[in-house]
């Protein structure tokens, strides 16, 4: 009866544990497509545009998820982010993200 509950508990522990993994492997995913879609419809992306910020915010959650990361690299993503994100919105766009200072601060951190 002991040997039942024990392998009973370690398979419990194991799928905890691969459910766990399986959805952190999600996130970097989620969060650029939650960033890129909140950036569409606050300044009104094209499709084609929209699909390219996402690509570029996958790339900044997978930096970001490198735990050997310094201050001084992730300081510099940031200004790298910015600049992209300035260089590629019109001045019009740029305007309404400057106006929602929060969104602006998670797009580029």
């Amino acid at each position: 009866m002991k040997k039942i509950f024990f392998v009973f508990a370690l398979l419990l522990a194991f799928s905890v544990s691969v459910s766990a993994q399986e959805k952190k492997a999600a996130t970097s995913q989620e969060s650029a497509k939650k960033d890129a879609v909140e950036l569409a419809n606050l300044v009104k992306l094209s499709p084609e545009m929209t699909e390219n910020f996402l690509r570029l915010f996958e790339m900044k959650y997978q930096i970001l998820e490198d735990k050997s990361l310094t201050a001084e690299r992730k300081s510099e993503l940031e200004n790298v982010m910015d600049a992209k994100i300035r260089a590629t919105l019109d001045a019009k766009q740029m305007s309404l993200l400057e106006g929602n200072k929060e969104l602006f601060d998670r797009l580029k951190r």
